[in-house]
């Protein structure tokens, strides 16, 4: 009897446990949270499924899902995981085809992934494991939505995949059908009106899997138009993922694999560091509270950028989601504060009555990451995080958005280490930009800009270890500190100066309004004041199958497509991120050659992030934000870069082989001479084929001039006379180098035709002296032009001449002495003697005088004896 009474109060007791689990969120302390907190008295044996774990698939239209991860603590305070006391189980479970006439496939979710693990009762395929053989595949198209094809178009597929409507025959009753993977033709086949298309392939199994399935609902054939209606689609990646027993994935090994499930323990003790992010595998980690008190918690790592789906606990009747068991509300872990709540008091046949979905949330004070500033005051709304005001702290005398109706969203609140060198920007949210304009002479100090969407806002002085603050109104609250920046050290060195930043803190100057009677989707504010707000509906909300009920901001129901009643709140939260990271690595590099890493958040270098290559490890990155890699095979690489609490980066680099002859390019100058000042031409051309390369990018003695354009030409002015380099940077080929001689740009003087006149000079006589000279040089210019005479100067003159002009220049001399001279002006050269002066000539001119003179005296005389003669004979 005592233990038919004991039954009945056990019984009693447990009904009781299970309706208050309804009603306040917690079915049993053993499960139902995501947070495991030491302080609520949960149990020391903790599951989490599916249901209460939205990183684990699931599926809401069944109810399943094959994930759990159990843990077995020792006691309240231990945190450490003994040796397998973490257990990951999963088994596969039959899903519904979208073309449901298909039938089933199994799927399992692995390592929170969803996975495609073998066929069970397809139409298309015989019964398959993939697990039998320790294998898995990703699910990359399940679709049941109709398209149109016309002849001559694709069905684009995943991972290169093409299906092309070739042609519908005479009748319309088949279609032949082509498939192309990256563009090559791997199968054709003739498919009937309501018949399927189904793509085999060996995948080293032992029988072949079909990886892609289209059904053809309908074929039509007209005079000019030929169309194929598809209504399902069905694709798995022909990459397998191989799973073997003792496998390790981070801190967990795969301890039992068979068709039915798989099982993975730790193999070692996990230990629950405060305040760290505990990788346990893959993208699962646990996040652990910086607290004495151990709280901890499952969490899909969300580094990728993109969208992801945080869900509640799922609910199969009135139910309570705090941020304990809806990832979706806000949380901090560290504090344990979080006071958003969403309640289903009543549910009538699929119906929320008017008034019993109630929504509350209040502020509560929280310390700044950068712990040194105190606290504020946050708020979740609506699943957001929001600034409700500053307490007394210490930049601020104390402010209250709240207790006006007014949130503003936190936009940054960050204590991770960045450095910045002058010149450079800290780039914030909402187009704001922190320019580190200058470091003063001693490096006490630093001169701040600070900039909106490119118009300067503030500047600013602040010395080391201090903070930088920009105030403005939100609302009706004036003066609200929205940025703060905290200095921690200043560096002034010969050639570089840096500052680093530990502490960010920024608020969105946008605002919300809050008053009672405002509706929010289907959510009317019913209490408001600086204690917080409350929302209840202010109509009935109705649960169909298979809906998505926007319910209030981001906010929304999911119900399943099934006659039991399932469903559970989500938000979606895109990762475009508030912290990110940024490769810096060159696109190409050369084989041997040691390549330098740089990693950068928000325009500062970040250190101690881990860099991956290839899915390996090379080791984390310094202060400076940077690690060396040599690259020793040619190929691709995919340079990974992750820190917890930043969004990772990847690029894609590829290794090219020094002797790779189709990998070299040369540089090329239009012209033989080049001189200063004039325009050039580099191309850059394949060494074998000489076909231009475009888009190389060109460095001038080390600085960037620019690209090459399409033609594989960049025209560029050279100055500066000597050797220059130019180089190419390694894009797709092996760097290529050429030395450019610049020639000076000067006058050039030639001289010609050196005469002298006379040409018979004697001693104390004037002689003249004419030289042409040309400037053949490459500029104007003038020149001092001497008499030289017997290698003494005796006169200089100075001409002025431009390019290619010419022009006579005229010197006079008088050689006092008799002799041999040589003259030289410019390089034109003469030997001349000179003679002494004589007087025979004087003689010879006095004697041809006295003849002269004696002549014509003689001649009068004898004309006058003839004309006396005349006379005298006329007188007889």
């Amino acid at each position: 009897m005592y233990k038919i009474y004991k039954l009945i109060i056990g019984g009693a007791l447990f009904c009781l446990l299970v309706l208050c689990g309804i009603a306040d969120a917690v079915s049993s302390n053993s499960t139902g949270n995501r947070i495991w907190d030491g302080d609520l008295n949960l149990s020391l044996e903790y599951i989490w499924t599916p249901q209460s774990f939205s990183g684990f698939y699931y599926d809401v239209n069944t109810g399943e899902g094959s994930e759990n991860l159990t843990i077995d603590l020792d006691k309240t305070s231990e945190r450490i995981i003994g040796i397998r006391n973490l257990v990951y189980e999963t088994t596969p479970s039959d899903s519904d085809f979208k073309y449901d006439t298909w039938g089933e496939y199994q799927v399992v979710g692995f390592m929170a992934d969803r996975y495609f693990a073998g066929y069970s009762d397809a139409s298309f395929s015989n019964n398959l494991s993939l697990m039998a053989d320790e294998k898995l595949s990703k699910v990359l198209i399940d679709s049941n939505e109709r398209k149109s094809l016309y002849s001559g178009s694709s069905l684009v597929l995943k991972e290169g995949y093409e299906l092309e409507i070739k042609e519908v025959d005479r009748d319309g009753e088949k279609v032949l059908i082509d498939l192309r993977k990256d563009g090559k033709h791997i199968d054709t086949d003739f498919v009937g009106s309501n018949d399927d298309y189904t793509y085999k392939k060996d995948m080293g199994l032992n029988d072949e899997v079909a990886i892609i399935a289209v059904h053809l609902d309908n074929i039509f054939k007209g005079t000019e138009t030929n169309a194929v209606f598809i209504d399902g689609v069905f694709q798995i990646s022909d990459q397998l993922t191989s799973i073997n027993s003792s496998d390790t994935y981070g801190k967990m090994e795969i301890t039992s694999i068979s068709p039915q499930k798989i099982i993975m323990k730790n193999p070692e003790e996990i230990v629950l560091t405060k305040g760290k992010n505990i990788d346990i595998m893959r993208k699962l980690k646990f996040i652990v509270a910086d607290d004495s008190t151990l709280r901890f918690a499952p969490m899909i790592e969300m580094s990728e950028p993109g969208n992801y789906v945080l869900r509640g606990t799922v609910a199969e009747e009135e139910f309570k989601w705090t941020p304990m068991n809806f990832e979706g509300f806000y949380y901090n872990i560290d504090e344990g504060i979080g006071e958003e709540s969403l309640v289903v008091k009543e549910i009538d046949d699929r119906t929320i009555k008017k008034g019993t979905l109630e929504y509350k949330s209040q502020p509560e004070e929280v310390r700044f990451e950068h712990d040194e500033w105190g606290e504020f005051e946050a708020m979740g709304f609506l699943a957001d995080k929001y600034f409700a005001g500053y307490p007394d702290n210490k930049f601020s005398d104390g402010i209250s958005l709240v207790s006006n109706g007014e949130l503003a969203k936190v936009l940054i609140d960050s204590e991770e280490k960045k450095t910045l060198f002058s010149g450079s920007s800290l780039l914030l949210e909402e187009g704001y930009e922190l320019e580190i304009k200058e470091v003063d002479t001693d490096g006490s100090s630093v001169f701040l800009s600070l900039y909106k969407n490119g118009s300067l806002l503030d500047t600013d002085t602040v010395p080391s270890n201090h903070d930088y603050i920009y105030s403005s109104d939100i609302g009706s609250v004036e003066d609200v500190p929205l940025i703060v920046v905290h200095l921690n050290d200043i560096f002034r060195g010969t050639e570089t100066n840096a500052v680093f930043i530990e502490g960010i803190f920024q608020i969105s100057q946008e605002y919300v309004t809050m008053e009672v009677g405002k509706k929010y989707g289907l959510m009317e504010v019913t209490e408001l004041s600086a204690d917080g707000i409350t929302m209840e509906n202010t109509d009935e909300i109705s649960l169909p199958r298979d809906k998505v009920i926007d319910v209030m901001g981001n906010i929304q129901f999911h119900i399943a497509d099934s006659s039991d009643l399932r469903y559970y709140p989500f938000i979606e939260k895109n990762t475009t991120p508030l912290e990110s990271l940024e490769i810096e690595v060159p696109g190409t590099l050369i084989e041997r050659e040691t390549a330098n890493i740089r990693v950068s958040s928000r325009g500062g270098v970040v250190g101690e992030a881990v860099v991956n290559i290839n899915e390996k490890d090379i080791g984390i990155t310094s202060q400076e934000g940077t690690i060396k890699y040599i690259a020793s095979d040619a190929g691709k690489l995919k340079v990974v870069a992750t820190k917890d609490g930043f969004v990772s980066a990847s690029k894609e680099i590829e290794v090219i082989a020094r002797d790779d002859e189709t990998r070299k390019i040369n540089i090329e100058i239009s012209t033989d001479e080049v001189y200063e000042g004039d325009e050039i031409s580099i191309s850059t051309v394949k060494s074998l084929s000489g076909e231009p390369v475009p888009e190389v990018e060109l460095f001038y003695d080390g600085k960037v001039i620019g690209n090459t354009s399409e033609k594989g030409e960049l025209k560029y002015v050279v100055k500066d006379p000597g050797i220059h380099k130019i180089k190419t940077a390694p894009n797709g080929f092996l760097p290529a180098e050429y030395n450019l001689e610049i020639i000076a740009r000067e006058a050039k003087y030639i001289y010609s035709g050196l005469k002298i006149i006379p040409i018979d000079p004697t001693a104390k006589e004037n002689m003249s002296f004419s030289v042409e000279i040309t400037n053949i040089g490459t500029a104007a210019g003038e020149e001092q032009v001497g008499l030289n005479i017997n290698g003494s100067v005796i006169d200089t003159r100075i001409i002025v001449l431009e390019i290619d002009e010419s022009a006579f220049l005229n010197f006079t001399y008088m050689p006092f002495e008799a002799g041999k001279y040589s003259v030289q002006v410019g390089t034109e050269e003469l030997d001349f003697e000179v003679r002494k002066k004589s007087v025979v000539p004087y003689i010879g001119i006095g004697l041809a005088i006295i003849l002269i003179v004696f002549g014509v005296g003689y001649s009068i005389i004898k004309k006058r004896e003839k004309r006396e003669k005349r006379v005298k004979k006329k007188g007889l």
